[in-house]
Parts: structure tokens; C-alpha cells; sequence
């Protein structure tokens, strides 16, 4: 197949998902989008490279559910709603099995998400997949990551650690006869963004991100953009049964506190907005974690409530970053 025939086989479904916001999708030069009197447009691209973002030889499947989760999630982020996406493909060959299951990973996400596939490109090279997604949210009323003020909570959502330990658990090929670690496995295979989270968090949140990089790496991009610092207590942090099976206590702490791929939502939110907060905090589970100060510092303390850490000069507690 050349590459025409490779994106009809795949990607050019017949009963690909479509929507009143789409004039004219994948086909033409550029794909023509509406958007709904007074909203704005959310965009994001982020590309993912075999060996780095997704392991060597991962299935399609896998590497379709990271691509997406990860775009998604920015989108929770913001508070936006999905409205469409593009996909450039790069892959060293035509493999059917690959492309199947990638293909229906992605038609499932278009569905679920009303998210339409519009367009994107296909090239012949070493595998990497770049995702650029759109949302749309009601004027002024995005979530930034520059509105966290002094005396703010701190929250994270669901459990952190889990896509680290998960990672652990593929990459060592851990063996798993009682599937204690299939939480894990899937945390990081295929990522949930928090889009209902996201959404819900409007109006209350002053600040928000989601954790990618690692908690501390990605509080400490919101904190640097909203000009002030915080104090995070270490063992608040949320972190699940089967991490701490995996690595111990204080292992489940440190990769809850620096692990990324974890695609929770981290935000800040003024005290007075506890109680409605707490009404959000079934599913997923908040967790209050810290304070926002005023100097500029990110400091982190220990179940007895002392500082042990200052995230500008602890190298342990960095997270993921290219070109170390």
C-alpha cells in the first residue's frame, strides 16, 4: 500500500464520527471549523516518540491510548470540552496488525469524545506520533495556570505513582500471575483524562495543570507562572494499594511526588471553595495536599510536618524533562 491507500484503509472510515462543528474534515487541504457563539479555541499538540513516550515495539493499541490520553488531558486541564484533533503518523513500514489496532483506539476515542478525526499526515520513518487537538470553552473561562494566590489549597486527583510503577511493571516485564499490578499496567498504558474534572472545576479553581512531567515538575510550572510558592506535606499525597505493593511506602511517595504519565489534575483552589469542592471529590478521588505561599519557593515536608526538600535545589525531586 502506498500512503493514499493507508489512510483510506485506516483512517477514512465510513462511519468515521462527524459533527455539526466540522465543515469540511480530512480530504481537503485544511479542514474547516466552527465554533458555537461566544467560545474560544483550546489547541494543543504534543508528540510522542517510540523508546521515550511509549516503549519499543509497543502495540498500536498502546501507543494510540498514550497519544490520545496525553491530548485529552490537556484539554481537562484547561476546563475545555473536545472538539476535533489531527494526527501525523510517522512509521518505518506498513504493518496491519500496527495500524488496526492503532486506527481503532483512535475511532473509539472520536466516538466517546465527540472528537472527530480532521486531518493530519502520514510519512515513512522511525516511529513517532503527533497529536494536535482542539477544544472549545465559553469565553474568558479557561483554566490557567497563572491564577494561584497566596493561602490557595492544593489538590491532586485520583492516585499519583501509578503510570511509574506501571512503566516499571512493562519495561521489566514483571511477572504477574495474581494480577496484582493490572492497575498499574493500565495506568500507564492507557492514560484517563479528567475532562469531566476539568469542567466541573470552573469557577472554583484559580490555577490548574495536569501532571505529565511529575507533580512537583508540573505545581512548580504553576506556581512560576502565578509568581508565588507552596508547601506540599509528602505523605498526603495520594498513592494506591497496589504502588506501595510494588515499591514500598517511601518508593510510592517519591513516585507519587516525581513519576509522570500520570495525566491527573493538579489545581489550586481559595479555602472558601472547600465544601464545593468536597462535593466533587467522588470520582476521581481530591486530595488537598498543600498551601500556596508567598515567597517563591517549592518546599516539600515530611510526615512530621518538617522541611526536608526545596524542589529548586533537590535533585531528586525533579521530574521528566528532554535534553537533560
Amino acid at each position: 500500500m502506498d500512503e493514499f491507500e493507508v489512510i483510506r484503509r485506516y483512517f477514512q472510515r465510513d462511519d468515521k464520527f462527524t459533527n455539526d462543528l466540522v465543515s469540511v474534515d480530512s480530504g481537503d487541504d485544511c479542514a474547516v471549523l466552527k465554533l458555537p457563539l461566544g467560545e474560544e479555541l483550546c489547541v494543543s499538540t504534543d508528540t510522542l516518540i517510540e523508546g521515550v513516550h511509549f516503549p519499543i515495539q509497543a502495540s498500536g493499541r498502546v501507543a494510540a491510548a498514550r497519544a490520545i490520553g496525553a491530548n485529552l488531558s490537556d484539554l481537562a486541564a484547561m476546563g475545555a470540552t473536545p472538539h476535533s484533533c489531527t494526527v501525523a503518523l510517522t512509521i518505518p513500514e506498513v504493518n496491519d496488525d500496527w495500524l488496526s489496532g492503532f486506527a481503532s483506539v483512535l475511532a473509539i476515542a472520536s466516538q466517546d469524545h465527540h472528537m472527530p478525526l480532521v486531518g493530519g499526515n502520514l510519512a515513512k520513518g522511525p516511529l513517532s506520533i503527533t497529536v494536535t487537538i482542539m477544544g472549545r470553552v465559553a469565553a474568558g473561562e479557561a483554566l490557567l495556570r497563572s491564577g494561584a494566590c497566596v493561602d490557595d489549597d492544593i489538590y491532586v486527583s485520583g492516585c499519583l505513582g501509578d503510570a511509574a510503577g506501571g512503566l516499571k511493571v512493562v519495561v521489566e516485564n514483571l511477572e504477574d500471575t495474581a494480577a496484582r499490578y493490572a492497575t498499574l499496567r493500565s495506568r500507564y498504558q492507557s492514560p484517563l483524562a479528567r475532562i469531566s474534572l476539568g469542567q466541573s472545576l470552573q469557577g472554583l479553581a484559580s490555577a490548574c495543570i495536569d501532571v505529565s512531567d511529575g507533580f512537583l515538575a508540573d505545581l512548580s510550572h504553576v506556581l512560576k507562572s502565578s509568581g508565588v510558592g507552596a508547601c506540599v506535606e509528602l505523605d498526603k499525597l495520594p498513592v494506591s494499594s497496589g504502588l506501595t505493593n510494588l515499591l514500598g511506602r517511601d518508593g510510592a511517595l517519591a513516585a507519587a511526588a516525581t513519576g509522570g504519565d500520570d495525566y491527573e489534575l493538579c489545581f489550586t483552589a481559595p479555602k472558601s471553595m472547600r465544601q464545593n469542592i468536597e462535593k466533587l471529590a467522588d470520582d476521581p478521588m481530591l486530595t488537598r495536599v498543600g498551601h500556596v505561599t508567598a515567597d517563591t519557593a517549592l518546599r516539600v515536608n515530611n510526615a512530621q510536618g518538617l522541611a526536608m526538600s526545596d524542589y529548586a535545589t533537590d535533585a531528586s525531586l525533579k521530574g521528566y524533562t528532554h535534553f537533560k
